[in-house]
């Protein structure tokens, strides 16, 4: 393994992924969790710490299981391998429509959005392996 290109990859990963969720749950998906606010944590219990460990975690998870698809130069197999993931992350939040009062538009907003995590995320991270080695 290229450890300059996984740690790279991992943290470029990383970021997207915090600044994604950011902008997703922090603005576009408040609305919907403000209607639910029943189900969540009050602010001052939630753990940012956490929650960032769990994105760089997920960064580096990327990161280390790409090279294991194979390398390529043209990044074919990052779309497939993008869509294999996204697809493993998404189906669990279907399911949560089934044990959360939530409504349905909550649940299928989390599939998408991960799905679209996923993609992207390994897209960035397929890029980054792929460049010029130096």
């Amino acid at each position: 393994m290229d450890l300059k290109h996984f740690f790279i990859a991992g943290v470029l990963a990383f970021v997207f992924v915090f600044l994604y969720e950011f902008i997703v749950h922090g603005f576009l998906m408040m609305g919907l969790y403000e209607q639910t606010s029943e189900m969540w944590r009050p602010q001052e219990e939630s753990n940012m710490a956490i929650m960032l460990l769990s994105q760089f975690l997920f960064g580096m998870a990327v990161a280390f299981f790409y090279p294991i698809v194979g390398l390529d130069t043209d990044c074919k197999k990052g779309v497939p391998f993008g869509i294999g993931l996204g697809l493993v992350m998404a189906t669990p939040q279907i399911a949560t429509y089934c044990y959360l009062p939530i409504p349905l538009k909550l649940s299928l907003s989390w599939t998408v959005i991960e799905f679209v995590k996923a993609l992207f995320t390994v897209l960035i991270v397929s890029k980054v392996y792929n460049w010029k080695k130096t």
